[in-house]
């Protein structure tokens, strides 16, 4: 299939866009409805906002007052009970839509049907409440949209750093707000294909690429991770369509030739990889690295295993009889995300013989150390990157890790200051409830106080952050407050064992805290 028509081979493969059909009168009231309580709590919302700030529109108000004041509200509604009333509201109209829109009115056969079905309801109840919102504000004397935690950008990072921490749950939410905000986005289709291939759901990843496609037909990632599904689902005359689809594309992409070579190698086509991998390195310009050990690195970035394996068995028959630090690192690498540890540390510390300066290696090397639990090692490692001048790769993750070691080894201050610091770089929940135990931990039930409340503002569905709020009213005796939280830590799901001890603990000593005593 060499010299294929780019735009035909891919077309082919593309699911066709026909007009949405018109459902039934019952959906329809169903999403009516549906909007009118979305109005309904918009206006109460307003009310409240209202109650507490007044009714002026005043246009001097500075961003900063803005922020202030929505931050204050949100916390009021969570803090007083109302938010859960508002969703107790809503419920109704949602059941509707899941019998009238969605059809659904038995059980669930299994757990991923579940899933799927959850993620196509998320994604379609955001949407429509967008829509029933536009219809209750006029922002006509506003020149600047408000701002907002939850932009595409905040919610990429969100969803990456819920990967760091194997919360993959958490991650697919995350990911599936971020395209329910735009579903046109070819970029958050990618994003989440690469994240169901990390997950291992070939066939979910399959289904974002196709979109992302049908957005973008000359995505040279898209084509390539599309062809790489069909290559894991051995569907190898399809695989071959969109890798030599990717190189039509864009001639001169180096990784698009070398991931063709890599699959006319995997299928005995000799001749086809010398002449892709002669092009790839006709357009390569990285020195003192190859066209497999780059490859390799893009690949492992989005997940792409196989072709990583690939790329590392080449380089090590083309390259020299030293073989390089970088080659030693990106092999660490693959054998870390396929849980090899000890292999991993093995190749890992044979870079850092090579080079015991570069920071990646020992950044990687803490990497290793703290998913086998050797926290103490960890540690050292990430402390010694963090002490070289040059920066190593992707430091939030490094400060991560480290601030929650240091909680784990009761380091409160260490903890604090380097949650601090990816607050100051990188703030989201994570790093806000690292913030809020570490203050905790310290007496300073006030700044502990101000970490939550903000952690909260950017996930209110956190149950930790719920369960050290909690914590923080019991010791500052505020009744109400404590109970309210405790019980919406239980509601969204806490699981913590030693944290759900330690606050019942608590509610015996002061006496208060559980509404069930």
């Amino acid at each position: 299939s060499s010299g294929i028509n780019a735009e035909y081979g891919v077309a082919e493969y593309i699911p066709a866009r026909s007009p949405l059909t018109k459902h039934q009168c019952g959906a329809d009231e169903a999403v009516s409805d549906y909007h009118k309580q979305i109005v309904d709590v918009a206006n109460l919302i307003l009310a409240e906002y209202r109650q507490r700030f007044g009714s002026s529109n005043d246009v001097t108000t500075t961003p900063d007052v803005t922020e202030g004041r929505k931050r204050a509200l949100v916390f009021d509604l969570n803090s007083s009970g109302k938010y859960f009333a508002f969703k107790e509201q809503l419920k109704q109209s949602v059941v509707k839509i899941v019998r009238e829109k969605f059809f659904k009115t038995s059980a669930f056969k299994t757990d991923g049907e579940l899933q799927q079905f959850l993620s196509e309801l998320y994604v379609f109840l955001i949407r429509e409440m967008h829509k029933g919102v536009s219809g209750v504000f006029s922002l006509q004397t506003s020149t600047t949209p408000l701002p907002s935690p939850l932009d595409s950008k905040s919610l990429i990072h969100f969803a990456r750093e819920a990967e760091l921490n194997q919360n993959y749950e958490l991650a697919a939410r995350y990911y599936q707000e971020r395209l329910a905000m735009d579903q046109g986005s070819s970029e958050s289709w990618f994003d989440y294909g690469s994240f169901s291939l990390l997950v291992g759901n070939v066939s979910k990843a399959g289904e974002c690429f196709r979109e992302c496609l049908a957005i973008d037909q000359k995505c040279v990632t898209g084509l390539l991770m599309y062809g790489l599904v069909c290559l894991l689902e051995e569907r190898h005359d399809v695989a071959e369509t969109f890798f030599e689809d990717a190189t039509c594309v864009d001639p001169t992409n180096y990784l698009a030739w070398t991931v063709l070579g890599l699959f006319y190698d995997s299928r005995d086509n000799d001749i086809g990889a010398e002449m892709a991998f002669i092009e790839a390195n006709k357009h390569f310009k990285e020195e003192g690295s190859s066209i497999f050990l780059a490859s390799g690195d893009t690949l492992l970035r989005l997940h792409a295993y196989s072709l990583v394996e690939s790329a590392l068995s080449h380089e090590l028959l083309s390259s020299p009889k030293t073989l390089s630090q970088e080659y030693y690192l990106l092999l660490g690498k693959l054998h870390m995300a396929t849980g090899e540890l000890a292999e991993a540390e093995s190749y890992v510390r044979q870079a850092t013989v090579l080079n015991h300066t570069n920071p990646a290696a020992w950044a990687l090397l803490g990497h290793i150390l703290y998913l086998g639990n050797e926290m103490t090692g960890a540690r050292d490692h990430y402390e010694r990157t963090l002490s070289y001048q040059e920066p190593a790769p992707d430091t939030h993750s490094i400060r991560l890790r480290l601030a929650s070691i240091y909680l784990q080894l009761q380091q409160y201050g260490a903890a604090k200051n380097m949650f601090l610091l990816a607050c100051r770089d990188s703030p989201s929940c994570i790093t806000w409830l690292g913030v809020g135990i570490s203050c905790y931990r310290l007496g300073e039930l006030k700044e502990s106080e101000q970490a939550l409340a903000e952690a909260n503002i950017l996930n209110n569905t956190d149950p930790e952050v719920w369960g050290y709020l909690s914590m923080v009213c019991l010791k500052t005796a505020r009744k109400l407050e404590a109970e309210q939280s405790y019980k919406y830590a239980v509601r969204v799901g806490l699981k913590d064992e030693e944290l759900l001890s330690e606050i019942r603990n608590t509610q015996r000593e002061v006496g208060f805290g559980d509404a069930g005593f």
